[in-house]
Order: structure tokens, then sequence, then C-alpha cells
């Protein structure tokens, strides 16, 4: 079993791209993680309306940063400003107000979306996390939930 986790990890990682989450209140089964990555080709939603109660999330950030990763569920290395050898950037964010839901991550490189990193939210407050490999920019993470913006961060490569 270890020998597949350790390819698992390695076919992520080559990837460019990594998702981790856990919770404080109580550890996540393995089969309520199921991070999904949309395609920047893929058609956009309608956007919704204005934050009206229908469209309004139920989830609030509390903490949103980018780091150089994550111990104990927690940021290290947080900054505005990565060297170009920094590999790969996190963005971690606590979330509270609701114990089931989604989180999308969406990473902007100069303005241009990246990606979506959709993270399931399953208890509350919880901690969640997605890593990007990086290149020289102005970088943004937008937190989104229910189709509104609940929290963002950005960050310079140099």
């Amino acid at each position: 079993m270890k020998k597949y986790a350790i390819v698992l990890a390695v076919m992520t990682v080559s990837a460019g791209l990594a998702c981790a989450q856990d919770t404080a209140a109580a550890p996540v089964k393995a089969d309520a993680v199921k991070p999904a990555i949309q395609s920047t080709d893929a058609p956009k939603p309608a956007a919704p309306a204005a934050n009206t109660p229908e469209t309004a999330s139920a989830l609030k950030v509390e903490k949103i940063v980018v780091a150089a990763g994550v111990e104990n569920k927690e940021p290290v290395g947080e900054a505005v400003e990565f060297s170009t050898a920094t590999a790969t950037v996190t963005c971690w964010t606590k979330v509270s107000g609701a114990k089931e839901g989604t989180v999308t991550h969406i990473w902007y490189l100069e303005g241009k979306k990246e990606v979506e990193v959709a993270l399931a939210i399953t208890a509350d407050p919880m901690r969640t996390w997605s890593t990007k490999t990086m290149k020289p920019g102005s970088w943004k993470v937008e937190a989104v939930s229910t189709g509104a913006k609940i929290g963002e961060v950005s960050f310079v490569v140099k």
C-alpha cells in the first residue's frame, strides 16, 4: 500500500498541483476528500447575482495565507514574496460557519486564471490548503464558496 501512496504522491507533485486538507475537529475519511481540478478552458458558469442570501456563502475565512509549506496543519514560511528558487507555494485557508460545503482556491498568475482547486469542507472550523508549482510573476489566490469570493491573498515570485 505504501508503494501506491508514494507513486500517487510523485504523480501529484509532477503534475504541478497537490492538495491536502485536514480538520481541527476530526480526521477526514479518505473517501471524503475529493479535490477537483477544472480546466481553464472549460465554459464559465453564469455569474451569480449580487451577494444575496441565495448566493451568499455560510463559510467565512478566518485566515488565508501563502507559505512555503504546511506542517501539523499549520502554514510554515508565510510570506508575500518568494524566490524563483521556490518550487511550490501553498495557499492555506481556515474557514468556519458550516460543517459541509466547498471552498475553491482559484490561482491567478498576472491576472490570468491558472487553475481551480475545489476543497471539500467537512468540519467547523476547518483548515484546508492547495499547493501550486511556481513561475515568476504576480500571483493571487481567491477563496470562493457558492459563487462568492470569501477571501483573497496576493504574492510575488521573483
